[in-house]
């Protein structure tokens, strides 16, 4: 690239702190010779001539589709992810990355981004950065902690699903789950480790034992880079891993209890955010169903998005039919200190709206505290 306009672009390789957080360090993991999607990126979406030179900047490239995605310089940090919060584009050809430019740029408004900031006490300020990359025709992807993401063990966690790594992140679906410990010991199930050490502990369709090894193998050295443990986004694409983002992870410290419950589990799912909580049951089927909820209920729907931000930063707890607890809502749930039990298949079903329960997002359970109340 060349000329004052073109300038306004610059190689995701050269991306520094001006570029934003998740710019600056996918650039430093290039350098370092891990296999990123190439890409340029924006600092200002104010300057002027950017759209001008973006045409010719995508040419460059070389590529037909394209992921645009958010780089401020408040997101990815070590206190505050802003999981999901700005907007992301995938799959976008070269005729509409200027529109999808322009929405990831006034993504840094909105509700739910008001909610997060209000309750993390971050913001994201100034003009929002913005990463256009060339877009992985993933096979599976999902996301790796270097560190477990509820309990804080040395132990890497793995999420994966078919196809690109939206479906995860948003809690639109359950994924497959991988763990190791250090120095590569199998959690369970040793006799199906790969040489890596990685096992399944939920499904086996998505990755290969070799595959899941790979993805551990990827995240360690980040963390070794980076020199704090690391929540990388991943795909495999073509026989290799990409990596997608590479952020610290954001673990608040669990709540007090606020509650115990005897007798057997309602229900039970995937520990996604430590400690517990009790409220009562809010069953939320949508948007429009926002305003029926109530500051200090357990809020229990199948999935979220960031959309429900507001939602999560005034419940007691979260229960999800969906999920993971590498999605963004588990993350976001984890940094603003509620429990979350995603993946908890019939919580629409079985959990009755107005009844008391105890949400443990340590052991992943649901237990009533009182009697099924009279309609």
């Amino acid at each position: 690239m060349s000329g004052r306009a073109e300038a306004v672009w610059e190689p995701l390789a050269a991306a520094d702190p001006r570029h934003g957080a998740k710019a600056a360090a996918l650039a430093r993991l290039v350098r370092a010779g891990f296999p990123v999607p190439d890409g340029i990126v924006l600092a200002d979406p104010a300057a002027a001539g950017w759209p001008e030179a973006l045409a010719p900047a995508l040419r460059a490239l070389g590529a037909e589709r394209f992921a645009v995605r958010s780089s401020a310089g408040a997101e990815d940090g070590a206190r505050a992810s802003f999981a999901g919060q700005l907007h992301t584009t995938l799959n976008v050809p070269a005729s509409r990355v200027a529109e999808a430019v322009r929405r990831t740029a006034r993504s840094g408004r909105g509700d739910g981004l008001a909610a997060y900031q209000a309750r993390t006490g971050r913001r994201i300020g100034g003009p929002v950065p913005v990463l256009v990359q060339i877009m992985v025709d993933a096979r599976a992807a999902g996301v790796a902690f270097t560190r477990h993401p509820v309990t804080g063990a040395d132990e890497l966690v793995i999420e994966a699903v078919h196809g690109l790594g939206e479906r995860l992140v948003s809690g639109a679906a359950t994924p497959e789950r991988w763990s190791a410990q250090q120095r590569w010991a199998g959690t369970a199930t040793p006799r199906r480790a790969g040489a890596g050490g990685a096992v399944a502990s939920a499904g086996t369709a998505v990755l290969t034992s070799r595959q899941a090894d790979a993805v551990a193998d990827t995240a360690r050295r980040i963390e070794a880079l980076f020199g704090c443990p690391q929540d990388v986004e991943w795909a495999i694409a073509a026989g290799r891993v990409w990596v997608l983002q590479a952020r610290p992870i954001t673990t608040a410290p669990p709540p007090e209890p606020t509650g115990t419950a005897a007798g057997r589990p309602l229900l039970t799912g995937a520990p996604a955010s430590p400690g517990t909580a009790t409220g009562a049951v809010r069953v939320i089927g949508g948007l429009d169903e926002f305003a029926r909820f109530l500051d200090g209920e357990v809020l229990v729907c199948r999935a979220t998005s960031p959309a429900w931000t507001p939602l999560l930063a005034r419940a007691a707890a979260v229960v999800t039919e969906t999920g993971g607890m590498l999605a963004h809502a588990a993350i976001v749930a984890r940094e603003f200190a509620i429990p979350a039990v995603t993946a908890a298949s019939g919580a629409l079903a079985r959990l009755t709206e107005g009844r008391q329960v105890l949400v443990d997002g340590t052991c992943g359970t649901v237990t009533a505290i009182e009697e099924e109340p009279t309609r």
